[in-house]
């Protein structure tokens, strides 16, 4: 699995009101923003697993994904909400 979809799927199991835009919405600001999610969710699952845990390192990388994700919010939200443009029916 490419970079693009684990980090389209893990933002879907993350924003489950937004499964559905997320599968069906194309747009390469949205794939650079999954590969974003999917490098930092991994980093942060390898961070967790690590024994001690560098609790600083965690919290920047949760905010991180938070970041990302309210981003993906906000680019998914503009992309649905543009006008049609004329004759596009």
């Amino acid at each position: 699995m490419g970079l693009v979809q684990l980090g389209r799927a893990r933002l879907a199991l993350v924003l489950p009101r937004h499964r559905e835009l997320l599968r069906v919405t194309k747009n390469r600001e949205l794939n650079d923003l999954f590969e974003a999610y999917a490098r930092e969710s991994m980093a942060l699952d390898n961070l967790l697993r690590e024994l001690p845990r560098r609790e600083k390192q965690v919290s920047q990388h949760q905010q991180t994904c938070l970041d990302l994700q309210a981003e993906v919010v906000a680019l998914l939200t503009r992309l649905t909400e543009q006008p049609l443009k004329p004759g596009a029916l």
